[in-house]
């Protein structure tokens, strides 16, 4: 009995004394709208720049307090010192990019501020599209989702009508180097009922690539019947 008391306790201990981590508010840099930073009186908020900073300046230093975070280059912790603190701050890279935050007490509070560039958000979205295969795409068409470094689109165009099909693009998915239709398609022909034949289907679509995949969700149609279909090509 002695020995299970001393394992709980030591167990309750160890998560006493385990460290919280704090989840960050990631804010994507355009230069079009603030950065949102919340702050309180009592508590601090580090604002993690996407490089070396070179300097800092806020409209009312003396409502706000605004320290570096020793051992980094990149990150300042923020504080209100009075219970207006709202103003603008203004961060200049050492890149010579200058950011603008707002201030204030009214915005919802976070206790780390993390900023990306708008550009180097595309790059890494570009790397992850890279990595994803026609299979993976293929999915996330067929669920309805699109996937980080995608484009989507809605659209109504036409892309192909010869017997025995008719087949409408509703949305265009892309990427640089992959590009995923949802479309519907029909029957364009006289006899009672066509079946999809993805063997001998050809088609193709201007800055589209060559066709690796497609799959609908009906391969038999009657007349006036529609079906959704998906496509899947690679530059």
């Amino acid at each position: 009995m002695w020995v299970k008391r001393a394992i709980l306790y030591c167990v309750a201990m160890a998560a006493i004394a385990a460290p919280f981590v704090a989840a960050a508010d990631t804010v994507v840099w355009t230069g079009k709208e603030y950065i949102p930073l919340g702050v309180r009186i009592h508590d601090l908020t580090e604002l993690e720049m996407p490089g070396p900073i070179a300097a800092w300046w806020s409209e009312a230093p003396n409502r706000v307090t605004i320290k570096p975070v020793p051992g980094t280059d990149n990150v300042l912790t923020v504080r209100a010192a009075s219970k207006n603190p709202s103003q603008r701050l203004f961060v200049r890279g050492k890149n010579g990019t200058i950011y603008v935050a707002d201030v204030s007490r009214k915005l919802p509070y976070q206790p780390i501020v993390k900023v990306e560039n708008a550009q180097s958000s595309f790059v890494a979205e570009a790397r992850q599209a890279k990595k994803i295969s026609p299979e993976t795409l293929m999915r996330a068409l067929i669920r309805g989702q699109t996937m980080p470094g995608f484009s989507a689109r809605r659209t109504d165009a036409v892309i192909m009508n010869t017997p025995p099909y008719r087949i409408i693009a509703k949305a265009i998915i892309q990427s640089p180097g992959m590009t995923g239709v949802i479309a519907q398609w029909q029957k364009d022909s006289l006899q009672p009922e066509v079946r999809f034949n993805p063997v001998t289907f050809k088609i193709s679509l201007p800055g589209a690539g060559k066709i690796r995949m497609i799959s609908t969700n009906q391969w038999t149609l009657g007349s006036g019947q529609v079906a959704t279909m998906y496509m899947v090509f690679t530059r």
